[in-house]
């Protein structure tokens, strides 16, 4: 009976929306300055983004398949910017930064 309890559990988050982390997980990711992760609405026109974010001069857009795109910038606004300005864009669904990756954590088995 534990177990379907913690399937519902689990299951029950199953809107578009993000999720919330823990505050310890979030403070243990790195983002890469200046890359963010920016998800168009579907059929929009890439060309929104840089309608959104031109004013911190676009260094390179690159298309990671299913409208998300990987934006880098010349000028770094800050995370709550970028979401600012995407949630004011009926083309952008979402915004995040580019965490870095890392499996060599402390307290990881090897």
């Amino acid at each position: 009976m534990v177990v379907l309890a913690a399937t519902g559990i689990a299951c029950s988050n199953s809107s578009n929306s993000p999720t919330q982390e823990p505050a310890g997980i979030l403070s243990q990711q790195t983002r890469v300055p200046a890359e963010y992760l920016v998800s168009l609405a579907p059929g929009t026109d890439p060309k929104a983004i840089a309608e959104q974010y031109g004013r911190f001069q676009i260094k390179r857009t690159q298309s990671l398949g299913r409208d998300v795109y990987l934006v880098t910038l010349v000028e770094d606004p800050g995370p709550e910017k970028m979401k600012e300005l995407g949630a004011r864009s009926v083309h952008i669904k979402a915004v995040q930064p580019n965490f870095t990756y890392r499996a060599n954590v402390p307290g990881n088995a090897q």
